[in-house]
């Protein structure tokens, strides 16, 4: 037993390690009580195997050399882009959105599983490119753009945004140059009117009600406004499980999936809503800090994308319950309901937790002199 837990620490991040699992917890309890009506849910037993599917792929994936993954990159994008092209033909439709395959008990979010597969893509082309306008540039910006396409047509804005933060994040830390990065930022100013013409008409409404949810109370307005009471309503502790008013009398919808923090927010009150995001931060720390440890430039940037796009994707979910930022459709990690999405950052972790592994037991080298 002893020699199990000395191997374990040795193994493992025993911080991330406990964090992770205290954020499932969170999430767990929080999907208990958003979806709570007199007795336990089905959505909370799905989540329940959900996230214990996802920690057997965590730890399967964390025995596995990262360079073994990393060369079935292209393999693995194409299987995701088949399943992504086959949404929009055999695709199942909820709310007007056609994201999930129907596989019986359960629905495949192919858009949600490209995050893991966009990271590897981009990776591996940007690894292979040696030049900046070159034919593996062009290579990656159609690898892009496809699941883009795609994704927004389904529509799903707010996943079609992570994949560009996935390649932006992926050139930034592999060196790009900074005047790239403002030139681009530029163009997409001057191309605003033309993309804003191109958003549907909801997904107008829903960035402009940031500005004024007021204005548009009963419509696009009415998601953040009552997130927003619920956040505000929990107070120091909170109103205690299964006592917050908006999830219990369905004033919020979507509780259980993007708005699943503002029901914890509620029911914990400031405490528990900080203990979450200190959680969350924690988890980003560490896979910053080995990104800044591990000597090799490949995992050193696979696990810098993955604390950026952890970062990012927590960051947008926490604003938006709290009113800062549109209502675009984010998960928040391990936290919010769904299969796809704890599956995806299952997939992402336990590959950063085979870098974290090697690089542990990497033996350390002194000098002498």
């Amino acid at each position: 037993m002893k020699k199990l837990v000395k191997d374990f620490l040795s193994d493992y991040d025993p911080f991330l390690v406990f964090s992770l699992a205290l954020l499932c917890l969170i999430g767990l309890v929080g999907v208990y009580s958003a979806t709570y009506k007199g007795g336990v849910s089905t959505l909370f037993l799905k989540q329940g195997l959900y996230l214990l599917v996802g920690w057997c792929i965590v730890v399967a994936l964390s025995r596995v050399n990262f360079r073994a993954v990393y060369d079935l990159a292209h393999v693995v994008y194409f299987v995701n882009l088949f399943l992504l092209a086959l949404v929009p033909l055999f695709g199942k439709t909820v709310y007007g959105a056609k994201r999930w395959l129907d596989l019986g008990p359960v629905n495949l979010q192919p858009s949600e599983f490209f995050k893991f597969s966009l990271v590897l893509f981009c990776l591996y082309v940007v690894s292979h490119t040696r030049r900046l306008f070159s034919q593996e540039s062009l290579i990656l910006g159609i690898g892009v753009a496809l699941p883009a396409v795609l994704t927004l047509k389904q529509p799903d804005l707010g996943t079609t945004i992570m994949y560009f933060v996935i390649l932006a994040l992926t050139l930034f830390l592999w060196g790009v140059r900074w005047r790239y990065f403002i030139l681009t930022a530029f163009l997409l100013l001057a191309l605003s009117p033309l993309l804003w013409h191109f958003l549907r008409d909801y997904q107008k409404a829903r960035l402009l009600a940031v500005l004024d949810p007021y204005a548009d109370y009963h419509g696009s307005g009415y998601q953040l406004i009552q997130s927003m009471i619920a956040v505000g309503s929990g107070g120091l502790f909170g109103k205690g499980l299964l006592n917050g008013t908006q999830a219990q009398l369905l004033f919020l919808p979507e509780k259980h999936t993007d708005f699943a923090f503002s029901v914890l927010a509620e029911e914990w009150g400031l405490v528990g809503g900080l203990t979450l995001v200190g959680v969350v931060f924690v988890i980003f720390y560490r896979l910053l800090f080995y990104a800044l440890q591990v000597p090799h430039s490949l995992e050193r940037v696979y696990l810098g994308v993955l604390a950026g796009l952890w970062l990012f994707q927590s960051s947008v979910n926490l604003l938006m319950t709290m009113g800062w930022a549109p209502v675009v459709g984010i998960p928040l990690p391990f936290v919010s309901y769904g299969g796809s999405s704890v599956l995806t950052f299952s997939l992402l972790l336990g590959l950063a937790f085979s870098v974290i592994r090697e690089h542990r037991r990497r033996p350390i080298k002194f000098e002498h002199g």
